[in-house]
């Protein structure tokens, strides 16, 4: 993402969350209690950059207008259209639809709401004027945009032989502008038990494939939510059907995510593998025992293997810089030593130009990040002795952390940025007062003891 600008998100009245607004950083962490609303805005986020024509689908778009006879005389006329309610509320209010679920949107309205419903505003984090709008009251919800001013647009009227090339740079300026990811993969936290079923729920899709290939509009297994969304994507990558990397062919920046994932700390590989030519492909993980490699299913593999090997996939055959990643508590399943592993990686991911917005409830993935941001201030012949590199280095306005606190009258939550001290990194005083709780508690419990013993 561009350092010209962030997309901030502000928030009335959205489901747990009462209020608040957030920008989207390289790297943004969402902390807090459950059901405080992390995960509300989380895939809030991921539905506005979806919702916007991401990656290859402004030729699509061209292409459907020419195909409907109502191709724009000028990029700027597609411009506004791409702002426009009729599209963004189709975009927008589809993918709240599905992501969360639900056919009616007044299950999004904050139970705490007053009359005044729900209100969501999309900005770049210098501008006054916003960009997208959305609002509801009941079940009627609506969208309306503006589009961006962009330099020299007018100057770009093509519309015969160059128009896709030209919509491709309009496309990256408005990117550039906004602070907008080009694309966004959600990795959700029932991720490792959705890999149980793997080999159930690709079979239908891979015999398509197999059978109809070139023929027939391949259809993936209908499932609803972030669910079937993650699932499809696996598949569409599993089949070649959306060959976008290769494992092995990345950027040396990616080659160093999956080394700290897949080297350092689960000792081996994972992968796709397609046992006897058979065209439904196994999720395998890959280690060595002795002088013997071993392949072992991902339905047996360790629940922390499980927990990763999405990530390690996605890295793989979907990431690329300029696009976002969302993942919801990277540290699920697994030992501390390896939760500093998981930020290390996601702090290289942000060095590969991916953004990554992150919930977690883990102190250390917190405290990793921290140490993140000092290496950049310390002197490099310390860093060296530490094993920080380049690729391992936050700048401190890179990062935005934000906490998901209740209100005190239990009216929702509220979000709460958390300033980033230059000598310290993210304040980590949620975590300190449970940990202060418990030293309490212990000391009034082992209180009567000690004065039995005097």
């Amino acid at each position: 993402m561009s350092d010209r600008g962030w997309l901030r998100i502000e928030i009335e009245n959205f489901g747990p969350i009462a209020s608040g607004s957030f920008e989207l950083r390289p790297l943004t962490l969402f902390i807090g209690p459950n059901n405080a609303g992390k995960s509300y805005a989380a895939t809030l986020a991921h539905s506005i950059v979806q919702a916007m024509p991401a990656g290859g689908v402004p030729g699509v778009l061209f292409f459907r207008f020419r195909s409907e006879e109502k191709a724009p005389l000028t990029i700027r006329e597609l411009v506004n259209w791409l702002f426009s309610t009729e599209y963004l509320e189709k975009e927008v209010l589809g993918r709240l639809q599905n992501y969360f679920s639900c056919e009616d949107l007044r299950v999004l309205i904050s139970w705490f709401a007053s009359k005044d419903g729900v209100r969501v505003r999309v900005y770049s984090h210098d501008a006054e004027d916003g960009w997208i709008f959305l609002e509801g009251k009941g079940s009627r919800w609506s969208v309306r945009g503006k589009a961006p001013r962009l330099p020299d647009l007018e100057g770009r009227q093509e519309t015969k032989g160059v128009l896709l090339d030209a919509l491709w740079r309009v496309w990256r300026d408005i990117t550039e502008t906004m602070g907008l990811p080009e694309d966004s993969y959600y990795l959700p936290a029932a991720r490792s038990g959705v890999l149980q079923g793997w080999r159930a729920l690709t079979a239908e899709a891979v015999r398509r494939v197999s059978r109809w290939a070139g023929i027939e509009e391949i259809r993936v297994p209908a499932l609803p939510g972030l669910i079937g969304e993650f699932l499809e994507e696996l598949i569409l990558a599993s089949t070649g059907l959306r060959p976008r990397f290769r494992a092995g062919k990345r950027s040396p920046s990616f080659r160093s995510i999956l080394e700290v994932l897949e080297k350092d700390l689960l000792k081996g590989t994972v992968d796709f593998s397609y046992p006897n030519g058979e065209p439904i492909p196994e999720i395998v993980y890959r280690t060595r025992v002795g002088q013997e490699e071993i392949e072992i299913p991902i339905r047996r593999a360790s629940s922390a293997v499980g927990e990763l090997a999405p990530l390690v996939l996605w890295i793989k055959y979907l990431l690329g810089p300029r696009e976002m990643l969302v993942i919801e508590e990277p540290e699920a399943h697994l030992h501390p030593e390896n939760q500093r592993r998981v930020a290390r990686a996601l702090v290289r991911l942000v060095r590969a130009g991916v953004t990554v917005l992150c919930t977690t409830h883990s102190p250390l993935i917190l405290h990793q990040v921290s140490n993140h941001i000092l290496a950049s201030r310390a002197d490099p012949a310390r860093r060296k002795e530490l094993g920080f590199t380049e690729e391992d280095l936050l700048r401190e306005e890179e990062v935005g952390a934000y906490l998901f606190r209740m209100r005190e009258d239990g009216r929702g939550s509220e979000i709460q940025p958390l300033h980033i001290e230059p000598g310290f990194g993210i304040p980590e005083d949620e975590f300190v007062r449970v940990s202060e709780a418990i030293g309490e508690e212990t000391y009034r419990l082992t209180g009567p003891l000690r004065l039995g013993e005097e």
